[in-house]
């Protein structure tokens, strides 16, 4: 019974979308409105600059931190990696924002940190020199969650290696999911009501 209340925990404490909040409480906005429609630190970069980001970004990696060692704490190793699967997906998938949050990088950080630092590490690692290399940071994000489970296989934990492969599936499908927003919205793609009025003569 205790895994199960950690576990739930846990994705309740996902859920506390943090860059939603900040930006409805300065601007009164919604951001998943704005730009990619995450609810996570680069959007709120955009909303609000960098330092709103890097809060945003440090807030989200402690609730999944803490979400980690709660569990760990209270009913052992297991519970710990179910609770990084759920605290990701609380982030992912925030039931009061209609599941629509962010995109899991800042808790699944947190909570693999506290679960296996050397995984995290590796990861980490792996991540930087993508950014490193390409500049591209969002792709580099989502090669450090990949890396994760593949770290974890490498170092004899499969019980880390399998919360990793689920966190890192719901932080992939994050990205997937979102990433044609900005293009949906965009004026230079045009709208069937345009088409229908081109066609009229």
């Amino acid at each position: 019974m205790t895994a199960v209340a950690v576990t739930i925990l846990a994705y309740a404490l996902g859920c506390v979308a943090t860059g939603y909040y900040v930006v409805r409480l300065v601007t009164g906005e919604d951001l998943r409105g704005h730009a990619t429609g995450s609810t996570g630190a680069r959007n709120v970069g955009r909303r609000l600059g960098a330092a709103a980001a890097v809060a945003t970004f440090a807030a989200d990696v402690a609730k999944g931190a803490i979400a980690v060692a709660v569990a760990v704490a209270a009913a052992g190793g297991g519970a710990g990696a179910a609770a990084l699967v759920a605290v990701t997906a609380g982030h992912v998938a925030p039931a009061q924002l209609r599941f629509r949050g962010g995109r899991g990088l800042g808790p699944a950080v947190g909570g693999l940190a506290v679960l296996d630092w050397r995984v995290a590490a590796v990861a980490l690692g792996a991540a930087g020199l993508s950014a490193a290399t390409t500049r591209a940071l969002t792709a580099s994000g989502l090669v450090g969650a990949v890396t994760a489970p593949i770290a974890a296989l490498l170092l004899g934990d499969r019980r880390t290696a399998l919360a990793a492969g689920l966190t890192a599936a719901l932080v992939v499908a994050a990205h997937a999911r979102r990433a044609p927003i900005t293009r949906s919205r965009s004026p230079s793609v045009p709208s069937a009501r345009r088409l229908r009025r081109r066609r009229l003569p």
